[in-house]
């Protein structure tokens, strides 16, 4: 959810500056989300595209694991495609470790199955997606974006608990030796900027997103494609109009 957690002091975070401040509380509500998806037709593969063993990599938000994507990860698989996981036991740490296992994990799901991947990402999954995209764009075709902060100081973008538990658990850790800027630079250059030319790029958010301001979801270029839904930013990953609309973006080229 957070990547810049640990820029120090700066702008105050969206919440406090919201007059209409969502609350955490109210993303309790993602178990509701998650029953309506069980009896949603959308869940069995109804008035959706199936795809054709597309391989998709699956990476998780702040402080998650493949556990809570397993639910999409088997809906893919009925649909058509190829869902691996990330590998992730949590999401935390140095934001240059957790670039460098994904990258690690895109090149062995693009060996194997020898074509580009597609990147699903929840909140800082999301933002781990693009940072791939941009270092390695042979190895990913679309990245789609769920409830993820794409702006420049994600930080301020996040609810001010969730910043404050980045800011505890998201180590700067060191840039690659031969950057020539320092690591925060080199980190925030990841993070933003323009997607390559060859990838897509799909985002989804939902105005009453407790965690991550909605307004950040998007990056504003022109060739993205935004869709709003209805629910939290935990249930996103769980949320039936969400998984209409990957149904629907997946097959596309």
């Amino acid at each position: 959810m957070v990547a810049n957690a640990v820029a120090g002091p700066g702008p105050s975070p969206w919440w406090f500056q919201s007059p209409r401040r969502p609350s955490l509380f109210l993303e309790q509500r993602a178990g509701v989300e998650l029953a309506e998806l069980f009896m949603n037709p959308v869940y069995y593969g109804i008035g959706v595209p199936h795809g054709a063993g597309t391989p998709v990599l699956l990476l998780p938000g702040f402080l998650g694991s493949d556990g809570y994507l397993s639910i999409m990860s088997s809906w893919l698989r009925r649909t058509g495609y190829r869902p691996y996981s990330s590998g992730f036991t949590i999401v935390a740490g140095s934001p240059f470790d957790m670039i460098a296992r994904v990258l690690r994990r895109a090149e062995q799901i693009a060996a194997e199955s020898r074509r580009p991947v597609t990147v699903i990402g929840h909140s800082l999954g999301g933002m781990l997606g693009c940072v791939l995209a941009r270092l390695r764009p042979d190895l990913v075709t679309h990245v789609i974006t769920m409830g993820s902060p794409l702006c420049e100081d994600p930080r301020t973008a996040s609810h001010p608990l969730v910043a404050a538990l980045a800011d505890l658990l998201v180590r700067e850790g060191r840039a690659p030796r031969n950057a020539v800027v320092t690591a925060r630079e080199f980190e925030r250059q990841l993070f933003t900027g323009p997607m390559p030319e060859n990838v897509r790029l799909t985002c989804i958010y939902t105005r009453e997103d407790a965690v991550v301001d909605w307004r950040a979801c998007t990056d504003g270029d022109p060739r993205t494609t935004a869709h709003e839904v209805r629910g939290t930013h935990v249930g996103l990953a769980w949320n039936a109009q969400v998984y209409g609309h990957v149904g629907r973006a997946l097959p596309l080229r």
